[in-house]
């Protein structure tokens, strides 16, 4: 009699794990996250002595909630737009008439799984440091500018929208 009710015992043991299951599912659905590594410098000293475009480079990565998913287009986020607007931080030689003008653009850039992707973003025109910010020149005088980047993208496996904020800090002179 012991071994058929140690028999059904292991059975109903059996049982019990099978319906009830082991491990965990949290892997069933897995997700790419964006993560968002900011600027690349977050800041420079920008001379108006000899002026130049300003582009810096905004760097993104994927994260997968399973690092066993394959890379495939729809783990990957799509940048769609950005928007750059300015704000004086200090200026005190107030030798800025006038901040650069805001501007949005269309970006459709692609950021898949693995190594980070660096997107480029112009801070600054040569002309306005030629035309608005010579003022600076033969002075010591600094001007700090901080740059607002917000970027609108979405997954490419469900469309799901995200809209990610950065800064960049610009020290305007005559360095």
């Amino acid at each position: 009699m012991k071994k058929k009710s140690l028999a059904h015992l292991g059975w109903i043991l059996a049982a019990a794990v099978l319906l009830t299951g082991c491990g965990s599912n949290k892997n069933i659905n897995p997700e790419s996250e964006l993560v968002f590594l900011g600027a690349s410098p977050a800041q420079a000293n920008i001379s108006v002595t000899v002026p130049a475009d300003t582009v810096t480079y905004w760097v993104f990565r994927v994260s997968l909630t399973d690092s066993n998913l394959s890379m495939v287009p729809s783990d990957a986020w799509t940048l769609d737009s950005y928007s750059v607007s300015y704000s004086i931080v200090n200026d005190p030689g107030h030798h800025l008439s006038e901040l650069p003008t805001d501007y949005s653009k269309k970006a459709n850039h692609q950021v898949a799984p693995g190594p980070a992707t660096r997107y480029p973003v112009q801070m600054v025109s040569a002309a306005y440091l030629s035309n608005i910010a010579q003022g600076f020149v033969g002075t010591a005088d600094v001007a700090t500018v901080k740059v607002h980047v917000v970027f609108k993208t979405h997954r490419n496996k469900d469309g799901y929208r995200q809209t990610v904020n950065g800064k960049y800090i610009m020290n305007l002179g005559s360095f």
